[in-house]
Order: structure tokens, then sequence, then C-alpha cells
């Protein structure tokens, strides 16, 4: 049986839209800052930046645990 794990999740700026119910996500118990992308449905190559418990994320394939939380920003334009 795989154990799952819920992981809270804030995405900001045209992120936002793909946020799940309640801020929370589910992932099996071996997934990583990747996984929660793909679940999420937004391409890896899009993500400006990702902190994880308020830590810059540079590993993508970085495991997540039971009650972390990841932060996704889009890239900001401007001009």
């Amino acid at each position: 049986m795989t154990t799952m794990n819920q992981v809270r999740v804030k995405l900001m700026g045209m992120f936002k839209e793909k946020s799940p119910a309640g801020g929370l996500l589910e992932l099996a118990g071996d997934a990583t800052v990747t996984t929660a992308l793909e679940r999420l449905q937004i391409p890896p190559q899009s993500v400006q930046l990702v902190t994880l418990n308020g830590q810059l994320v540079r590993d993508l394939n970085r495991p997540l645990a039971a009650g972390d939380e990841l932060t996704i920003l889009p890239p900001v334009g401007g001009g």
C-alpha cells in the first residue's frame, strides 16, 4: 500500500487558477517537486521560482514530505 502525503501548495500569479481545493495536494509518499508540478498541470519550464518550507529549491527532484509547504511562482513580466 502506498502512503499518501498532504502538501500545502501556494500558487502565485497566473498559476493561482490551478490551486487545489483548500490549498492541499495529496501525493504519493515518494513524490517530488516535479510530481507536484505534473499533478497541478504546470510545466516545470514555465516556473520561475519554487520554495519548499520557505527555502529556495533548485532541484525539482527533491522529495516532498507530509506537511511541507510548496510555493510556486511564474516568471514576472514587465516593461
